[in-house]
């Protein structure tokens, strides 16, 4: 098995492993700056589009989501951007993974974005997803628990108060 391989499969093994039944995926608790830091590419976009399939062996769905990017705030200057989630649904196979983010055709999102392996991910399962509606931002981690076993935090803010945030820390 290749290096690539095996890391890609790791990265998948470790998602799916860390899944609790009753209380979602145990991940570890990121602020804004911890988000930024580990970001290679902050952007605003909506999501365009969406592909669903099974991973080369078969044993994964995963779904890659189109942003068109409005503003990029680190990194890519790229007009459209890529991100692959764990999960999906192919005929009557659904595979769904607690604390994964999901999109909608069409929604508004500020995306702090990794690479992991091959796939560009979410920054922290949903805590790097963050939906824009009405010129507010908020996300949703009500299906992530974390180590201390506080609840996440869910941040709803005004966007550009939450750009502001975002480029105090990359001049930092």
């Amino acid at each position: 098995m290749s290096r690539k391989r095996f890391l890609i499969a790791f990265a998948f093994l470790f998602v799916l492993l860390t899944t609790t039944w009753s209380y979602g995926t145990t991940v570890q608790r990121l602020g804004l700056e911890d988000l930024v830091k580990k970001a290679h590419a902050i952007v605003v976009g909506k999501v365009t589009n969406s592909h669903t399939y099974w991973s080369t062996d078969n044993r994964f769905i995963l779904t890659d989501y189109t942003i068109e990017v409005d503003e990029n705030i680190k990194g890519s200057n790229s007009r459209t951007v890529s991100v692959t989630t764990v999960g999906g649904k192919i005929g009557d196979t659904e595979l769904y993974v607690s604390g994964m983010p999901s999109f909608a055709k069409g929604e508004n999102t500020v995306l702090f974005i990794e690479q992991s392996g091959a796939y560009q991910t979410v920054v922290g399962l949903g805590q790097g997803k963050f939906t824009v509606t009405n010129g507010e931002v908020a996300n949703n981690v009500y299906d992530l628990s974390f180590p201390d076993g506080r609840p996440g935090n869910s941040v709803k803010m005004p966007l550009q108060t939450f750009k502001a945030q975002i480029r105090i820390f990359l001049n930092r």
